[in-house]
């Protein structure tokens, strides 16, 4: 069976409480669950539960808890990708491929070239990119909660990107430098670093350290553009914030497919 994604408020210290109409719909109607039954479940975040059913009613269903642990199967980083506004409906492709592929966060970005300018629907193209991130990872029974952020402007995804602690950047005129060179030579001394400097903030001692060392989470920016490219004045941005572009590969490829193809270069990576 599936797994059964659920808020992390509808789940308390014994019992888990369903309250999507849609999920109530799916098991009782269409899985046909029934009073003892158990179903995995997860919260979005870092638990797996296991959970008996107490009781189905149109309002919802009652799982208490007979199991919990950490996820097995979550990836051993975070990746965002920061996706140039391809044309309809070209993004709804590249969420549901990313979010298989491993991103746990998607923001569209307009930026220079984009065709597809601000339109005031983006509040309602959300809810359905976000159903399709929903569906995306019931698919792949990852524990993940991917989120679709609101749509930004090139200038404010600048302002973020301090927050990683690897921002890849593929640019189909670079020639040198490819993703491989990145990950092999800059990403690993970046985070032995980082993890080094938070292991001395929160414990000098070994055992602190070593905690931290196994807990730590790379954050990775990926940051694709549309079906133009970057613009000459956006690189030139990057550049000045010492990001320096990468290449994918001899071959040039489609926006729709540089995201996914990227995501799938990291999983190969960090977990294979």
């Amino acid at each position: 069976m599936n797994i059964l994604y659920v808020k992390p408020d509808e789940v308390g210290e014994k019992k888990i409480q369903v309250t999507s109409p849609e999920d109530i719909r799916h098991l009782s109607k269409v899985l046909r669950v029934k009073v003892g039954d158990t179903i995995p479940v997860s919260d979005g975040s870092e638990w797996e539960y296991v959970g008996r059913i107490e009781e189905i009613s149109e309002d919802g269903i009652i799982l208490s808890i007979v199991d919990k642990q950490k996820h097995g199967r979550e990836l051993s980083y975070y990746v965002e990708l920061f996706q140039g506004v391809p044309k309809s409906p070209k993004l709804e492709l590249i969420v549901r491929k990313s979010v298989e592929l491993g991103a746990s966060a998607i923001t569209p970005v307009y930026m220079d070239r984009c065709v597809n300018k601000p339109s005031g629907r983006e509040n309602k193209k959300l809810v359905r990119l976000q159903k399709i991130a929903d569906e995306a990872v019931k698919q792949c029974l990852s524990p993940r909660n991917p989120i679709v952020n609101e749509y930004m402007n090139f200038n404010d995804v600048l302002n973020v990107l301090s927050d990683f602690d690897l921002v890849v950047f593929p640019y189909e005129d670079e020639e040198n430098r490819t993703l491989k060179d990145l990950l092999t030579k800059d990403s690993f001394a970046l985070k032995d670093r980082h993890t080094f400097d938070k292991a001395n903030e929160i414990d000098t001692t070994s055992e602190g350290e070593e905690k931290i060392l196994k807990d730590y989470i790379p954050r990775i920016a990926v940051i694709i553009g549309p079906e133009g490219g970057f613009s000459t004045k956006e690189v030139d941005k990057f550049k000045s914030l010492g990001i320096r572009p990468v290449s994918l590969g001899k071959s040039i490829l489609r926006t729709e497919t540089a995201g996914p193809a990227t995501l799938a270069m990291l999983m190969y990576e960090f977990e294979l």
